[in-house]
């Protein structure tokens, strides 16, 4: 114990050995080899160290194993000052401090060995740059023949859906045409038939109206400030008759402005005020209220309808996914997949929390303008 109290009261003491110019037999040439020698070596030691908290304060938030960067930077840093001290010791021979800041890095060597053991199977597990490269570049030709071939199904729905209206438009003409220059001999039967094929041909034209509206919304639109009571106010006016048949009462508040394409949001409003309006057995009610929430926009559109049960609220949003029949309810179950197809281009959510019985209510999330 007196050793040890008596090395650190002489931690700085240089009267017990002569400067290491004079241990030994040194030249000039071989005493200025050792010093340089040992300078650079410490230069560079407290260089690296620099550079490596440089790029660490640069991006302590993303890179990981932060804790073996300081621990390297530390055990570097110590590194250099032996070489530094030793330098020194042909002037001022502090042995003692010598011997301290050997231990020093001796210690923190190996705690930084033991860490790096700790995380080399994690270290093993990332991937070099060359395997990211080849992988970013495997996505993108992923993402390439998904394109092309997103765009060969739009343009083949666009297609289909256009062509397949015009025969449809004869069948509902003709067979109204038919209707009406037989009306007289056409029993009860026939004119169950005929306004049987009108029907079905009127429901098909609607659906391919869908299809046709859900393969031209297209992520390359322009978007721009929207205010969404104008957008709300052209959903209005085109749902004004089914409005008015139903005497539905629409109460719209003050709403944030988004960032979007004002067509497709008033096409997503028309569809959902429609499905309220529809889908209620009394007279209608619905108000739509927003908030802002950070940088998102949250609209709630609110109805006092027909509600549904929880199992069906991931289904609706499904092209072609019905809850009612027809006969209850008329519709092509499409109106939903559009809506969520335009709100996931403003890269925004719609979600739906609804009560059967006592109503339903559609949250989509815009961003902010």
């Amino acid at each position: 114990m007196n050793d040890v109290i008596e090395f650190f009261e002489g931690l700085f003491s240089t009267d017990k050995w002569p400067p290491r110019w004079y241990c030994g037999e040194w030249s000039d040439f071989h005493g200025w080899l050792y010093i340089s020698s040992d300078l650079m070596i410490w230069l560079a030691y407290f260089l690296i160290p620099i550079i490596i908290l440089q790029y660490f304060a640069g991006k302590k938030n993303v890179i990981k194993f932060t804790r073996i960067y300081l621990l390297f930077a530390t055990f570097i840093l110590l590194c250099g000052s032996t070489h530094f001290i030793d330098a020194m010791m042909f002037w001022v021979p502090m042995y003692h401090l010598n011997a301290l800041v050997r231990l020093a890095t001796g210690i923190v060597s190996l705690f930084t060995v033991y860490h790096l053991f700790r995380i080399l199977p994690q270290v093993f597990q990332q991937r070099t740059n060359l395997e990211l490269e080849l992988e970013i570049a495997r996505r993108i030709e992923a993402e390439r023949k998904l394109a092309d071939a997103n765009a060969n199904l739009e343009a083949f729905a666009y297609v289909a859906s256009h062509d397949l209206q015009e025969p449809l438009r004869k069948i509902r003409t003709f067979t109204s045409m038919l209707f009406r220059n037989n009306a007289d001999s056409f029993d009860e039967k026939n004119k169950v038939l005929a306004d049987k094929i009108i029907a079905s041909s009127t429901r098909m034209q609607t659906m391919i109206q869908d299809v046709l509206t859900l393969s031209t919304i297209r992520v390359n639109d322009e978007f721009e400030t929207v205010n969404l009571k104008d957008a709300i106010g052209i959903a209005l006016e085109d749902l004004e008759v089914k409005i008015l048949e139903k005497k539905a009462v629409v109460r719209v508040a003050d709403l944030p402005h988004v960032i979007g394409n004002r067509e497709y949001l008033a096409q997503l409003f028309m569809n959902l005020i429609g499905n309220s309006v529809k889908f209620s057995k009394n007279t209608p009610l619905i108000t739509i209220t927003g908030l802002v929430n950070a940088n998102k926009v949250l609209i709630y559109v609110r109805d006092n309808g027909i509600g549904m049960s929880e199992e069906h609220m991931d289904k609706i949003f499904f092209a072609f996914q019905r809850l009612h029949s027809r006969t209850e309810y008329e519709g092509s179950g499409i109106g939903l997949a559009i809506c969520k197809r335009i709100v996931e281009l403003h890269r925004g959510r719609i979600s739906v929390e609804s009560i059967p019985g006592e109503g339903t209510t559609f949250i989509v999330e815009l961003p902010k303008a």
